[in-house]
């Protein structure tokens, strides 16, 4: 767990942890504008207007008010912890709702010149006999900044750290590789559905893989799929280790998620077998010493019923011990007939913080979910022209009844760290993972000649997962000179056991066009498969940071890995009396990655920076003719780019050019039918934007861009020269928000959004190709919420004017998936 930021006064021996309890108005995006911070606040010190601001912890209610009052409050973290406040509930001035707020608390708030504000302890009255008149030491005067935003905070849109990056407390901008971060108030305000790649819709570079997509996180990273059957690694980390063993073991629930970081490009010096687009890291929530009281209950589209529960807070006075409690129970239908979106989760987590120094963190969490596959539906009928007309989104190729996807998963980990003096600190994740899942359904298998009926076959398989991981990190903050280090040396190690027992059978032949369910379906004799895969990665690395004259940041690292796996079992062709054939592979690889990168940190806030990184995937369970394990595909990426973080406003802005390369790919054996050979390669290039502005309290903004050119460069399968699959040209994302003025209609906020995909790339293999760019589509999003005292209750609708298009094509047999509808949801949350 990352240390909070730091401050220094200007004597030794003085250390102060400042806390930005809201970055809410500021409005200074260009001082060329004429507008000014001082002039503005003067005006309205003074102005009155409604406040409706709950009971909860003092740091909430000044969090809130500096929101709706529009102005800039700081404060040391120390003034605030602890403290409750009763609210604020009237008409008031600036001037006044802080007297009410600060009342019996010790402290006041003092306007700088400015206009912004700060939190000071109130004088206290000392009578004139006991009064001493010595004149003592006077202390000067010290500038005092830190910021809020580390792992597990997201108080607005907006994050300004992140370790994920660096696996240090590093500022986004001093980081030479494109990050984006989602906050749990983004989560929140845009609505995310019950998948993780909804939660990510406004991010760029990146798109989920399969529509409506409810069994694994999948994802397309600066053009290439991670997570997808194609690849051999999921995307998806969680407190800085893989969430899941396998792409099938479990998915994520946004619900149990404090904010998610995305890392776009080889991030393999510090997380090992990595697809080279990039990760994701999603960020759980941890306990604090701040009460946290929630209730949620939702009501939507098909059929949609969720509860949520958020508990936290202190569990002694000193507040050494805090706990965290989230639980959620989701009954859904999904807009697919016969595919249901019911889960439960439980995750409790406890920390124990003897001291300042020195914390530990357990994190444990139960996760059921039951719902189908969904396997997509022909391109005749979706994309191409069929016959017999239009397929509809609902359509459902499986066997209701008999079609299931359920998974459960438990974990258990533990997040430490101790803090041995100003330059030493070690930190320790691990986390033990176990998931069991069944996955029956009637696959399809392509069109007969009417272009009606679906041929289909059984697909039973029953998979149990199970992985350990560790993760120590040594870091050293030392400096000599003009030179400031932060040095990280670390070590990881996962170890991955799995079980895979699949079975065929046949199923009748379905009439899309006119669906009839209940034949039956018949198993095989025997599995097809039982095969036991055993998989470890074991990863030595090595950063250095070194920030110079305040100006430069340099950043290096290197890391070597080793990585085994072993399959063991037994492969037939499902029939009494086939043959039982014997697997029994072995391979173990070495790769050695690393990162390099500078950045310039200019005063106005710009940052530019230059970057390289490469990246390594093992290509496991393969051989080829001669019966030799591959090698891993191997990644490279140049980036150059530049970040804005607004010194005393909440603006950032990004962009980024990359070129990126992914080299050993397997790629049909031109001399072998049936054996691949390490001769493929994909390059990939682009732009990326994104910027996120809070331009006054009431109004906030954030857009998003990429233009990504993917190309298959090296080929024997017949696709050289086009894009893989899922790849948009263009991917354009925009959304607003607007709260009401508090004399209009206080506690008031409205939300739109628009997605454009552009020049998606088709699946051009197999019997029946797409076109090589699917159809550009435009989604609209809207919100609508209310807050009065602990309530707050919120309107989503996510592809407002019910859009029918289809978001990708794959597979040998070109299965087409639909977006979602429209799709409405209804939350009310009380926290108290």
């Amino acid at each position: 767990m990352p240390r909070p930021a730091i401050a220094c006064s200007s004597r030794p021996g003085f250390r102060l942890a400042a806390l930005t309890i809201r970055l809410a108005a500021a409005g200074t995006i260009l001082a060329a504008a004429g507008w000014s911070p001082s002039a503005q606040a003067q005006a309205g010190a003074e102005q009155v207007r409604r406040f409706d601001i709950p009971a909860g912890t003092l740091t909430a209610a000044l969090n809130r008010f500096a929101e709706e009052a529009g102005i800039f409050l700081s404060a040391p973290a120390a003034m605030t912890q602890g403290k409750g406040s009763a609210g604020l509930s009237g008409n008031f001035s600036i001037e006044q709702g802080f007297m009410a707020l600060l009342r019996g608390q010790g402290l006041q708030a003092v306007r700088r010149s400015d206009g912004s504000y700060a939190l000071r302890a109130a004088p206290v009255a000392v009578p004139a006999s006991t009064a001493d008149t010595t004149p003592g030491p006077t202390l000067a005067t010290v500038t005092v900044t830190a910021s809020a935003q580390s792992d597990g905070s997201a108080f607005s849109p907006q994050a300004r750290r992140t370790s994920t990056a660096t696996k240090t407390d590093t500022p986004n901008v001093e980081v030479p590789q494109a990050i984006s971060v989602v906050t749990r108030d983004q989560i929140d305000e845009q609505g995310a559905a019950p998948a993780l790649q909804d939660a990510l819709r406004y991010t760029p570079g990146l798109i989920g893989t399969r529509g409506v997509n409810l069994t694994d996180d999948s994802f397309n990273v600066r053009g290439f799929a991670a997570g997808l059957a194609t690849s051999s690694n999921t995307p998806v980390f969680r407190d800085g280790l893989r969430q899941a063993p396998a792409m099938y073991a479990s998915t994520v629930e946004p619900y149990g998620i404090e904010r998610i970081d995305v890392l776009r490009g080889p991030g393999s010096v510090l997380f090992g077998q990595v697809t080279p687009g990039g990760l994701i890291n999603v960020v759980s929530k941890r306990p604090g010493s701040e009460v946290q009281r929630e209730i949620n209950v939702q009501l939507g589209s098909h059929n949609h019923k969720q509860i949520g529960l958020d508990l936290g807070g202190k569990i002694d006075e000193s507040g050494e011990w805090t706990y965290r409690l989230t639980a959620m129970g989701r009954d859904a239908d999904t807009q697919t007939d016969y595919i249901p979106n019911d889960r439960q989760y439980v995750a409790p987590a406890l920390t124990w913080r003897p001291s300042a120094n020195t914390s530990l963190t357990l994190l444990g969490s139960y996760q059921k979910t039951k719902t189908a596959y969904n396997w997509g539906l022909p391109v005749s009928g979706t994309v191409l022209p069929n016959p017999n007309g239009p397929l509809g989104r609902g359509t459902f190729t499986g066997e209701p009844g008999f079609d299931r996807y359920e998974t459960r998963t438990w974990s258990l980990g533990y997040l430490f760290e101790h803090r041995f003096n100003d330059t030493w600190s070690l930190r320790q994740n691990a986390r033990h993972y176990e998931s069991d899942m069944i996955w029956d359904s009637a696959y399809g298998a392509g069109m007969q000649a009417d272009q009606r009926r679906l041929n289909r076959f059984a697909f039973i398989r029953a998979d149990d997962y199970k992985s350990f991981n560790i993760d120590t990190q040594v870091e050293a903050k030392w400096r000599h000179g003009v030179f400031e280090h932060t040095t990280l040396a670390g070590i990881d190690y996962a170890d991955v056991p799995w079980i895979r027992n699949e079975r065929r059978g046949t199923a009748a032949p379905l009439d899309l066009f006119d669906p009839v369910y209940g034949l039956p379906i018949v198993p095989n004799a025997q599995p097809s498969r039982i095969l036991h895969t055993d998989t470890s990665q074991l990863g030595l690395y090595l950063q250095e940071q070194v920030k110079i004259n305040q100006r430069w940041v340099l950043m290096a690292g290197l890391r070597h890995d080793r990585a085994r796996s072993k399959v063991n079992g037994t492969l037939t062709n499902g029939s009494a009396t086939s043959p039982v054939t014997s697997v029994s592979l072995r391979n173990n690889d070495s790769a050695t990655t690393g990162r390099i990168g500078a950045v310039y940190l200019m005063d106005n806030g710009w940052a530019p920076y230059l970057s390289a990184a490469t990246s390594y995937e093992p290509e496991a369970g393969a051989l080829d003719y001669n019966n030799n394990p591959f090698k891993p595909t191997r990644g490279r990426q140049y980036e150059a780019g530049i970040k804005y973080e607004s010194p005393d406003s909440p603006v950032s802005m990004m962009a980024a050019v990359f070129d990126l390369r992914r080299t050993n790919m397997l790629t049909a054996d031109p001399d072998h039918a049936g054996y691949s050979v390490q001769a493929g390669e994909i390059k990939s290039r682009g732009i990326e934007l994104e910027a996120k502005a809070r331009l006054n309290r009431s109004i906030e903004l954030m857009g998003a861009y990429s233009y990504t050119r993917t190309e298959i460069t090296r080929s024997n399968n017949g696709d050289q020269g086009t894009a893989p699959p899922g790849v948009p040209r263009h991917n354009l994302s925009l959304w607003a928000s607007y709260r009401l003025p508090q004399n209009l209609l206080p506690g008031v906020k409205m939300g739109v959004g628009v997605r454009r995909i552009v020049g998606t790339s088709g699946y051009v293999l197999g019997s029946t190709p797409t076109p090589a760019q699917l159809p550009a589509y435009t989604v609209f999003d809207a919100m609508l919420s209310y807050d009065r005292g602990p309530w707050s209750i919120a309107l989503n609708i996510s592809n407002l004017f019910d859009k029918t298009y289809v978001q990708s094509c794959y597979y040998g047999t070109t299965s087409c998936f639909y977006g979602d509808g429209r799709n409405a949801i209804v939350r009310a949350t009380y926290r108290w």
